[in-house]
């Protein structure tokens, strides 16, 4: 199977380029979809591209001088571009960018704020490999591998290596315990392959949430991906326990140059209460947050806080959540999921979800569920709404609602001790 550095697919007025290695999408028109395919997969010389274009393309007369002046577009472009295009998102799309897959729901770890309420089951490899021919079919780009704890399964090279087979960008979200130096060095023989590892801070303040040693397992495999040449990042879930030493998390990822990512914790299990973060000291943490990103550059994001971002940006109104417009999920029993916290929250299970078959675009598309949940408010996290107000229709009590709610009410304060002084 032909093994593109670029995937492209048409859509209904422009085509889609995407980069496996990078990770990024680009959307060009029909000529821009030619000039990417013919330099990049068929390895094209400017000159070739121009007299391929007037062959096939009789309309388009492109000097060389055109064909350099888009390439070099497109190589800026892929530089800001961030992974996750969100406006892009925002469109309808003909199929799924991306699609995660929980293949197991085994763990090798019981962190404490884990929402996995049954550790047996695992997703054999012939639903797998039927899973990624279709996928593939439908040209959907990019795979994500979930758990429990993906490497728990007894399969997971063998999963890989149909990644590879099928050309898909992979991403694996692990604990990294069980990474050692040999399978690294295994691992960095699969292209297009990148890593998010959950690290909840340094040292003991991992290992109070994950258990004793693992910081110094994650640390020895994450600077073992780097050394190998496998992309990287690093997700926290921040939570009452650990937000105040976040900050030597962010240093930490710093010294190594990765991203960091926080996520805000949800709390799915009666056990969580005690790791609940209050909105306002959510808020404060976005803005500190915030100002380390833009002012000291830092590689951090937080993938929770879209809206938000970009209302500090002075962005145009923007969704917080767009995964339902852009990807699905796949459960380990095989059902196709709207939203994963939702259902870890409970709220699909009076619902019969539907499972993954061939017409699973028309799913996507059309099922009530999906339709349902992409007729609410996208601007705030559904599912935090249905933990904290059981109504995913209610406002997010940490969404962009409460968030100017939380900034009129501070400058409100100022204004009323400048008053007072």
């Amino acid at each position: 199977m032909k093994n593109n550095l670029v995937k492209i697919r048409k859509e209904t007025d422009y085509y889609l380029a995407y980069f496996n290695e990078l990770r990024k999408l680009i959307p060009v028109n029909y000529i821009g979809s030619i000039i990417i395919d013919s330099f990049f997969n068929k390895r094209f010389s400017i000159r070739e591209i121009q007299n391929f274009i007037r062959q096939n393309g009789r309309r388009y007369n492109l000097s060389s001088k055109d064909i350099q002046i888009f390439l070099r577009q497109i190589q800026d472009e892929l530089i800001l571009a961030p992974r996750g295009n969100v406006r892009l998102y925002q469109r309808e799309l003909s199929a799924p960018i991306a699609v995660e897959i929980e293949i197991t729901t085994r763990c090798n770890l019981r962190c404490k704020h884990c929402c996995i309420k049954k550790y047996d089951k695992l997703m054999s490899i012939n639903r797998i490999e039927r899973i990624f021919k279709l996928l593939n079919e439908k040209r959907v780009f990019e795979i994500s591998l979930a758990g429990g704890e993906p490497f728990v399964h007894p399969q997971i090279l063998d999963i890989l290596s149909l990644c590879e087979q099928y050309n898909f960008a992979t991403i694996i979200t692990t604990n990294a315990t069980l990474l050692s130096e040999s399978l690294i060095k295994r691992l960095a023989e699969f292209k297009n392959l990148a890593f998010v590892v959950s690290l909840e801070g340094i040292d003991r303040t991992n290992d109070i949430i994950r258990g004793r040693g693992v910081f110094k397992k994650v640390d020895q495999a994450v600077r073992n991906l780097k050394k190998n040449g496998i992309y990287v990042e690093i997700s926290s879930t921040i939570t009452e326990e650990n937000i105040d030493r976040c900050r030597e998390l962010v240093e930490y990822t710093k010294s190594l140059d990765i991203f960091c990512n926080f996520n805000l914790f949800k709390p799915f299990k009666k056990d969580h209460k005690p790791y609940i973060l209050g909105p306002n000291k959510y808020f404060k943490f976005i803005e500190d947050l915030f100002e380390e990103r833009n002012f000291s550059g830092a590689k951090v994001n937080l993938p929770n806080a879209g809206a938000i971002f970009a209302y500090l940006e002075g962005q145009e109104k923007c969704n917080e959540c767009y995964a339902i417009m852009c990807a699905f999920t796949i459960d380990v029993e095989g059902s196709i999921v709207p939203c994963p916290a939702l259902q870890s929250a409970g709220y699909y299970d009076e619902i019969f979800l539907p499972k993954f078959e061939e017409n699973f675009i028309d799913i996507w598309k059309n099922n009530r569920h999906f339709q349902d949940f992409r007729k609410g408010n996208l601007r705030e996290c559904r599912a935090r709404s249905y933990i904290f107000n059981r109504n995913i229709k209610r406002n997010d009590p940490y969404g962009i609602t409460a968030f100017l709610r939380y900034q009129k009410a501070k400058s409100q304060e100022v204004k009323n001790k400048l008053l007072n002084s």
